[in-house]
């Protein structure tokens, strides 16, 4: 992606779940695969087998589904990719915040509801992926900063701030 001197974006960027997060899964479902053969061909025991071909089956097709997730920044909205697709338009956007979950950073879109969105992707997690981070959170807030629209107003002085952590 690049920015002109307005900020405004040539073209659409995709956030997904960084590989750190994901590769340790992947490698324990392909250890477990690999366990299913080991109880089929040196033991001969199917049950086993097919106990292990299925947690380590299950879990291969969930990582390789979970690299699909995260948002798809876009001229008109945010489109994040979660359990369900969800298209959040900019004008609807009233800050882009940083937050702390479970030892990792999020990102966090507050609607002017006040109703927050959580971002899967970009994350951190065990001090892991930090730049990356850093990079993508700013990426996604340039965007609404640059597509929020004329019609954007600040949230009106009844309606208390969102709250801003990190």
């Amino acid at each position: 992606m690049t920015l002109d001197k307005d900020g405004a974006s040539e073209a659409e960027v995709k956030i997904r779940i960084p590989r750190h997060i994901w590769v340790l899964r992947l490698a324990m479902g392909v250890c477990w695969l690999a366990i299913a053969a080991i109880f089929l061909w040196i033991d001969h025991r199917v049950f086993g087998a097919l106990f292990f071909l299925a947690l380590g089956g299950a879990q291969v097709a969930s990582v390789l589904w979970q690299r699909t997730l995260g948002v798809d920044l876009t001229r008109e909205a945010a489109i994040v990719r979660s359990r369900r697709r969800r298209s959040v338009p900019w004008h609807e956007v009233q800050a882009v915040v940083r937050y702390g979950r479970r030892g990792a950073w999020g990102v966090r879109l507050i609607l002017r509801s006040g109703q927050p969105v959580n971002l899967l992707a970009p994350t951190t997690t065990l001090a892991l992926g930090g730049a990356q981070f850093d990079r993508d959170f700013q990426c996604i807030d340039q965007w609404w900063l640059a597509h929020r629209g004329e019609s954007w107003r600040p949230a009106s002085a009844e309606t208390p701030p969102p709250p801003v952590q990190g």
